[in-house]
C-alpha cells in the first residue's frame, strides 16, 4: 500500500535536493559580477555559425559550465559532509551509494542545468531573437520558459540519482524557478547584466 508523506516532508526533501544547484547558481552570479576567470569565457559555439546566425550566442560560455559544474559539485559534496558529521537524518538518500556520490551527483546537475539551456538558445537564434533580448509579443512565455529550461533539466538527474517522487521533483522544479528568478532579478540589480530592449 502507498503512504503518503507529509507535505512539510516533501517540501524539506525538496529543499535538499535543490540547494546544491542553488548555491552553484549564487557562485556564478559572484565570479560575474568579479569578472574573474576572464579567460574561460568563450563561446561554447566558437562562434560558429549555422545558416548565418549563431548556433547558440556568445552568452552561452565554457566559464558558465565549468562553474556551475564545479560549484554545485562541491556544494553538493559538502551538503553530504556536513550531513554525516553532524549525524543528520538527511531529507534524501543516494540510490546505489557505494558507486555513486554527492559530489559526482552535484557535477551531473551542475552540469545538465547548463545544457538544458542549449535548446533554448538554439530556437532563439534561430528567431532572430538576440541574447538578452525579450519580444514583445508573449514576452511571459519566453521569460518562463529562460527561467524554466535550465531548472527543468536538472529534474532528470535527480530523479535517476536520487529516490525521489514525483511529488517532490513538481515542488524542487517550482522552487528552483522561483528562485532562478530571483536570481536572474539580482543579476540585473547589481549590474552583472543591463536590461535589453524589447525586439
Amino acid at each position: 500500500m502507498t503512504t503518503h508523506k507529509p507535505a512539510s516532508q516533501t517540501l524539506l526533501r525538496a529543499c535538499w535536493l535543490i540547494l546544491p544547484v542553488v548555491v552553484g547558481g549564487l557562485g556564478h552570479v559572484a565570479v560575474l559580477k568579479t569578472d574573474l576567470l576572464a579567460s574561460l569565457a568563450l563561446p561554447i559555439d566558437g562562434g560558429a555559425r549555422w545558416r548565418g546566425r549563431p548556433v547558440f550566442g556568445a552568452n552561452k560560455t565554457w566559464r558558465g559550465v565549468a562553474l556551475m559544474t564545479v560549484f554545485t559539485a562541491v556544494a553538493s559534496a559538502s551538503q553530504a559532509a556536513l550531513a554525516r558529521r553532524y549525524r543528520w537524518r538527511t531529507p534524501l538518500e543516494l540510490q546505489q551509494s557505494a558507486r555513486v556520490n554527492a559530489g559526482l551527483a552535484g557535477a551531473v546537475c551542475g552540469l545538465t542545468y547548463c545544457l538544458a539551456e542549449l535548446p533554448n538558445s538554439f530556437v532563439k537564434r534561430r528567431l532572430g531573437i538576440s541574447p538578452g533580448i525579450r519580444v514583445r509579443r508573449h514576452s511571459w512565455l519566453q521569460y518562463t520558459i529562460d527561467q524554466a529550461d535550465s531548472v527543468a533539466g536538472c529534474m532528470l538527474p535527480l530523479r535517476l540519482i536520487y529516490r525521489s517522487e514525483v511529488a517532490e521533483l513538481l515542488t524542487a522544479l517550482g522552487l528552483g524557478m522561483g528562485i532562478h528568478i530571483g536570481i536572474d532579478q539580482l543579476i540585473y540589480a547589481i549590474g552583472v547584466k543591463s536590461r535589453a530592449a524589447t525586439a
